[in-house]
């Protein structure tokens, strides 16, 4: 993806800059056309680092991208979230924070603020910024603002709470497996077993059941008696994921261990 990005951006960029030289200078609004989409480019490379796991490489085209337009709420996120990967959480939060003082309104920028907050330890601020994204009703990704505000409202204490933001992201995106999993195991600790499972069937169907998914579903097959049923997921989880420490832990009679 990366490298795609690459073939496009470089020969767009120096086209961009061979025009820039050729180009009448009292031309005012075609330089700053121009500089906009460099900073597109250049936005669009940092956020396929970032996503790529190279922050250090995508904070370095994010702030090229603010110097050719400074006043980008989008980039400025962006920057946060890079800042909080790179375990800046100071920093993290003041792009943030910069970011929605030029659009306050942005879900997505709200979402994110309260991620970090939350994951710096200031849950209780977080929340209100969830809250704040899914009140907006073209946010396009609520799902995502619910699963986050669901972990922060976990690291409160707040079991109920938390169910009923996974709840509102299985409403907003149904099958999100994420959401049957977080689901699954505020009812395994509630001691609902089969409500447990009903969650687990179609994370353990897929192709990105985890070895602490399989592990939970085997707990909750024995909470329920069914040797079978734990018998049948052993067998997958051996097959889908041997060398997992669960799968060790599991094998040395650990299951059940917390």
């Amino acid at each position: 993806m990366i490298r795609r990005l690459l073939r496009r951006a470089l020969p767009a960029l120096a086209l961009m800059a061979l025009a820039a030289c050729v180009s009448d200078a009292g031309l005012v609004a075609d330089g700053a056309a121009d500089a906009k989409r460099r900073a597109d480019i250049r936005l669009e490379l940092a956020n396929a680092y970032f996503v790529d796991g190279k922050p250090a490489i995508a904070l370095q085209e994010v702030e090229q991208a603010l110097a050719l337009d400074p006043r980008r709420a989008d980039a400025l996120g962006l920057r946060g979230l890079v800042l909080q990967q790179l375990g800046e959480p100071e920093r993290a939060l003041q792009s943030l924070q910069q970011a929605l003082r030029m659009a306050p309104e942005d879900p997505g920028l709200q979402n994110n603020l309260g991620w970090v907050l939350c994951q710096g330890g200031q849950a209780a601020r977080a929340m209100p910024w969830f809250d704040k994204a899914l009140a907006q009703r073209g946010y396009a990704s609520p799902a995502k603002a619910a699963m986050n505000a669901g972990a922060c409202s976990l690291g409160l204490g707040d079991a109920p709470r938390a169910e009923a933001y996974f709840r509102r992201a299985l409403a907003a995106e149904p099958g999100l497996l994420a959401a049957h999993a977080s689901l699954a195991r505020i009812a395994f600790d509630a001691a609902d077993y089969e409500r447990a499972r009903a969650h687990l069937l179609p994370v353990i169907a897929s192709e990105q059941a985890s070895a602490d998914d399989f592990l939970l579903a085997i707990r909750t097959e024995r909470k329920l008696g069914d040797r079978t049923a734990e018998q049948s997921l052993a067998t997958q989880w051996q097959r889908r994921l041997p060398d997992s420490p669960q799968w060790r832990a599991y094998q040395l009679g650990n299951a059940d261990e917390r």
